[in-house]
């Protein structure tokens, strides 16, 4: 297992500790990270009375169509982009009913990225009852690594969300 792995893991039990103990629900949408926050989660024992759901939304179709990101969010911003990330958390969080929602869309590479958002950049989003946020992170590393870091901090919004 590899550092990364490790901290996600402890990440995400220490998420499932306090959403039991709070009484908070969580849900993901996630493009780039393809499930991974999601299955980090259900990995833990007690997950399912703290994981609603998750999305993997890798086309724009189904973060369209799925999840209720606007057509003209995708036209003018891309799915790379901070209002797309935005847009995926609260549709996850209004579709799944919690009370958290993240959501991550990125370049994991090795292709894609742009001159502004080059590979290893992700977007996340963060839908909480005090409103959505987002964040930028650019992560080195091959494609894996891009990904694994992309999910331990998606487990790390959300544990900061809850407090």
């Amino acid at each position: 297992m590899s550092d990364l792995e490790a901290r996600a893991e402890e990440r995400a039990r220490e998420l499932v500790e306090r959403c039991t103990a709070r009484g908070v629900t969580v849900a993901t949408a996630e493009s780039c990270t393809a499930g991974m926050v999601a299955s980090t989660i259900a990995d833990i024992p007690g997950a399912s009375s703290v994981l609603r759901g998750g999305a993997v939304t890798y086309v724009d179709e189904v973060k369209h169509e799925l999840i209720g990101v606007a057509t003209e969010t995708l036209e003018r911003f891309t799915a790379v982009s901070d209002v797309c990330a935005a847009e995926m958390a609260q549709g996850a969080r209004e579709r799944f009913k919690v009370t958290c929602a993240v959501s991550t869309t990125g370049y994991a590479g090795p292709d894609g990225g742009t001159a502004d958002d080059p590979v290893g950049t992700v977007y996340f989003g963060l839908a909480t009852p005090d409103g959505v946020r987002t964040d930028r992170r650019c992560f080195e590393g091959g494609r894996q690594d891009v990904r694994r870091a992309a999910c331990c901090h998606a487990l790390e919004l959300l544990l900061d969300a809850i407090g």
